[in-house]
C-alpha cells in the first residue's frame, strides 16, 4: 500500500511530539510529579541584586531582563544536572540567572521599527528612587519546567527552566512599554503585555530552545513541585 505524503509528515509531527513529551509528567491528568525540589526564598529578593542592561548593535542583543542572583539558582542546576533521570551530566549552564522581560525578537521585530530604543525601555527599568523599579518586582515560584523537542537538524533538545507565578508587576513593566510602543504610533496589535511566559533558564542540552522551535515555558511544562525556604 502507498503511503501519501501528507500522512508521512503527519506519523512525522506524531513521533516528533513522543520524542519531545517530558518523561515524569502523566499526559492524561497533566500533573507534574510529586517530588519537591527546594530553593532558598532568598531567589526572589531580587531587589538586592543590580538591574543589568543588555544592548548592543548585533541582532538579538538588546533586550530587557530581570537579573536573579545565580548563587540561589546554582545548586538546583547541579541537583538537575547530576540527576539521572534529568540532566545526568549533559546540561550546559550559563553561570547567570534572569527573567527576560522582553524579548530579543520582540525589540528588533516590533518595538525598534516602531521607533522604541534600548535606551527607553532600559529607563523604564529603572525608574524610581532607588533606580531599580524593575529589580524590586515581586513573583514566586510555579514549578520547575522541562522542555524538550527534535529540533529542525534532527537534533534532541532539552531545556530545564523554573517556571514563575503571580508575576504581575512584570505585567506592569510589560504594561509601560505597551503604552510607549502605541504612544511612538506602534500597531498595536503586534504587541501583547500579557503575552509572556517568564521563567528562568537553569541549564540546557546542547543550546536552549525557545518558541520558534515549537516549545512553550509556561505552566504547561512543569514536571517537579519546588518549595522556596
Amino acid at each position: 500500500m502507498r503511503v501519501t505524503a501528507s500522512l508521512l509528515a503527519a506519523m512525522a509531527v506524531v513521533a516528533s511530539t513522543v520524542l519531545a513529551a517530558p518523561e515524569n509528567v502523566d499526559n492524561k491528568s497533566n500533573k507534574h510529579h510529586s517530588k519537591s525540589i527546594v530553593i532558598n526564598k532568598k531567589v526572589l529578593q531580587t531587589s538586592k541584586v543590580p538591574f543589568i542592561p543588555h544592548s548592543g548593535t548585533a541582532l538579538f542583543s538588546n533586550w530587557v531582563g530581570l537579573n536573579v542572583d545565580f548563587k540561589y539558582v546554582k545548586p538546583v542546576f547541579d541537583l538537575a544536572n547530576t540527576t539521572l533521570a534529568i540532566g545526568n551530566g549533559t546540561l550546559i549552564s550559563r553561570n547567570e540567572s534572569h527573567v527576560t522581560v522582553i524579548l530579543p525578537t520582540e525589540y528588533d521585530q516590533i518595538l525598534h521599527p516602531a521607533g522604541v530604543t534600548i535606551e527607553e525601555l532600559n529607563a523604564l527599568a529603572t525608574r524610581g528612587p532607588q533606580k531599580n523599579s524593575l529589580q524590586r518586582s515581586r513573583f514566586e515560584l510555579e514549578c520547575v519546567g522541562r522542555v524538550q523537542v527534535v529540533t529542525k537538524d534532527g537534533v534532541f533538545q532539552q531545556s530545564l527552566q523554573l517556571i514563575l507565578k503571580n508575576y504581575k508587576d512584570l505585567i506592569r513593566y510589560r504594561e509601560e512599554v505597551f503604552k510607549l510602543f502605541v504612544k511612538k504610533g506602534g500597531n498595536p496589535a503586534l504587541f501583547s503585555a500579557d503575552n509572556f511566559t517568564p521563567h528562568i533558564t537553569l541549564g540546557f542540552k546542547h543550546r536552549d530552545i525557545f518558541v520558534e522551535d515549537g516549545v512553550f515555558k509556561g505552566k504547561n511544562a512543569c514536571f517537579r513541585k519546588i518549595v522556596a525556604k
